[in-house]
């Protein structure tokens, strides 16, 4: 009688294991996903300060920057239960129970190898090591260029480019005269220079201009002398900002996480400055881009 009521409660417990391993699944899942998520920001801080020791022994290197994509994470429970059976004499039975658990978490990385965004990341951390760089202005024309046909079309921006159109169509009764009087996003300089007045600049080239601007503007506020350099012997042992290339290693102290979580958040707007320009295909089989118009 006490082996029955042993192997009952046995079996009691197995039920039991498989009925709450699908809670337990969940919660342990909802747990890896924040400690995962937790992990995107120590990566982003740990590639730039790997590039600022590159930079720091090597100013002429050329960045080595990925863009961390979509993340998963998965937890997986497998339960199995049987019973080892002994035909005696006597004959006896053993409940077993087997259980196993997979954990996967990885980020999707996409590697940064547009010449434009190397150029750009490449001024950015050399600014960071005290050199006084700017883009040059080919180099801004080029980005104009790039970001023209990443403005989204609205209401507002095609019913200003209409005007804009028709108002210096009957200003320029001629094509030549309109072409040197105006510029647009389809001109060799689409970041006109500051003194061509803003009615002569079409609304997508003015709205192109001021994305350049604010890219020169943010490369402009980078400053030096918000991390350390040395050797690994000289790395504090308290030191929660560390990164290094070959012998070289840098390091933020506290005081200055600020400075570096700013620069952190420009360099990751500089590697996804150039979109994809996704093609489709109208009715009538014509590809176009969804930033192709006039303006």
């Amino acid at each position: 009688m006490a082996r029955r009521s042993a192997k009952f409660s046995c079996l009691l417990t197995v039920l039991a294991i498989l009925c709450l391993s699908s809670g337990c699944t969940a919660t342990r899942l909802r747990q890896r996903t924040a400690h995962f998520g937790a992990t995107l920001p120590d990566l982003q801080y740990r590639q730039v300060l790997d590039n600022l020791a590159r930079f720091s022994e090597n100013p002429g290197a050329m960045p080595s920057h990925v863009n961390l994509r979509e993340g998963t994470t998965q937890v997986t429970d497998s339960v199995s239960g049987g019973a080892a059976v002994d035909l005696g004499p006597p004959t006896n039975w053993l409940p077993q129970l087997f259980g196993q658990r997979t954990v996967v978490a990885q980020w999707g990385m996409q590697p940064v190898i547009d010449p434009l965004e190397l150029k750009l990341l490449r001024v950015a951390y050399r600014r960071a090591t005290g050199l006084p760089d700017m883009p040059n202005e080919d180099t801004l024309q080029d980005l104009g260029h790039e970001l023209k046909a990443q403005v989204p079309n609205n209401p507002d921006l095609h019913d200003e480019t209409e005007l804009f159109f028709e108002y210096h169509a009957r200003q320029n009764p001629n094509y030549p005269r309109f072409e040197q009087s105006v510029v647009t996003t389809n001109t060799e300089s689409v970041v006109a220079p500051p003194d061509v007045p803003r009615r002569d600049r079409s609304p997508l080239a003015r709205d192109v201009a001021r994305q350049v601007k604010i890219v020169e503007r943010e490369l402009m506020e980078i400053e030096p002398g918000w991390y350390r350099v040395g050797r690994w012997c000289d790395v504090p042992r308290n030191a929660r900002f560390v990164g290094c290339h070959n012998k070289t290693w840098v390091w933020v102290d506290p005081a200055h996480q600020d400075e570096l979580t700013r620069f952190t958040l420009t360099v990751m707007k500089l590697g996804t400055l150039i979109k994809e320009t996704q093609t489709l295909i109208s009715p009538g089989q014509v590809k176009f881009s969804p930033g192709d118009r006039g303006g």
